[in-house]
C-alpha cells in the first residue's frame, strides 16, 4: 500500500511541475516523509525528479535559453551544498515553518507585487535568485520556487519557460544530489522505491507535457501560485503538530 500511494503521489507531482514548472519536490515532499525518513525522502526526490526532467530538456530542446541557465547554475551550485549541511542538522519543526512561511511570502509576492514589477537580466539578479534556489533545494529538497519567479518574470511562453527552468533544475539537481552521495545519503533502501517513482514520474510527465502545449502562460502562473500556498499552509500547520 506504502508503495502504490508513492506511485500516486509521483504521477501528481510529475503532472504538476511539468505543467506549472515546479511543484514536484512540494507535493512529494508533502506526503512521502509520513512513511519514509526525510533524509531519505529529499534524495529519492531529487533522484526521481531528475527523470522529469530530462525527458522535458529531450522534448523541448528546441526551446532551451542557454543564457538564462548559466548564471543562476553558477549561484545555485555553491549555495546547495550549504543547504545540504544546514538540512543535516537543523530541527525538522523549525525546518517545516521556515518553508512554510518562505512559500507563503514568496506567493504573494508573485501574486500582488510581482505584476507590477520585472526582474531585469542581468547577471547580479540571476545569481542571487539561482543561489537562493540551490539553498532551499539542498535544504528541502524544494528549489522552484526562487526560479518561478525569476522566470516568470522574463519569459513570455509556456514551452520556453518550461524548457529552460527545467534544465536549469537538471543541472543543480545533479548537483545537490553529488552532494548528498558525499554526505552519505544514498543507500540500498533506495533502490525499489526510486524505481517505482521513476517510472511513475515520466508517465505524469507525459501527460503533463501534453496539457502544457494547451495552455496559456497565465494559467501556468496560477498553478504555481495555488502550489505554493497550499504547500506553505501545509507545511506550517505540519509544523506546529508533528
Amino acid at each position: 500500500m506504502i508503495f502504490c500511494l508513492l506511485a500516486i503521489v509521483v504521477f501528481i507531482a510529475a503532472m504538476v511541475q511539468s505543467t506549472s514548472g515546479f511543484g514536484f519536490g512540494i507535493i512529494f515532499m508533502a506526503v512521502i516523509p509520513l512513511f519514509f525518513p526525510y533524509k531519505m525522502c529529499t534524495v529519492l526526490s531529487m533522484l526521481t525528479c531528475l527523470f522529469l526532467q530530462i525527458y522535458t530538456i529531450v522534448r523541448l530542446r528546441h526551446y532551451i535559453q542557454w543564457k538564462l541557465v548559466l548564471f543562476p547554475v553558477i549561484g545555485s551550485i555553491i549555495f546547495s551544498g550549504i543547504g545540504v549541511r544546514v538540512m543535516v542538522d537543523i530541527d525538522q519543526r523549525l525546518m517545516l515553518l521556515v518553508l512554510g512561511v518562505f512559500l507563503w511570502l514568496l506567493a504573494l509576492y508573485m501574486i500582488f507585487i510581482s505584476p507590477k514589477i520585472h526582474l531585469k537580466q542581468n547577471a547580479l539578479i540571476a545569481v542571487s535568485m539561482g543561489s537562493l534556489s540551490g539553498f532551499m533545494q539542498g535544504m528541502f529538497a524544494i528549489g522552484g520556487p526562487p526560479m518561478v519567479a525569476y522566470y516568470d518574470s522574463i519569459s513570455h511562453s509556456t514551452l520556453k519557460y518550461q524548457a529552460t527552468i527545467q534544465t536549469y533544475f537538471m543541472i543543480t539537481t545533479l548537483g545537490t544530489l553529488a552532494n548528498n552521495i558525499l554526505c552519505g545519503n544514498f543507500t540500498a533502501q533506495l533502490i525499489v522505491p526510486a524505481t517505482i517513482s521513476i517510472i511513475s514520474c515520466l508517465i505524469g510527465t507525459v501527460l503533463g507535457i501534453k496539457i502544457l502545449q494547451k495552455i496559456s502562460m497565465t494559467m501556468v502562473r496560477k498553478m504555481a501560485y495555488m502550489v505554493m500556498l497550499l504547500a506553505g499552509t501545509y507545511n506550517i500547520i505540519k509544523a506546529f503538530f508533528i
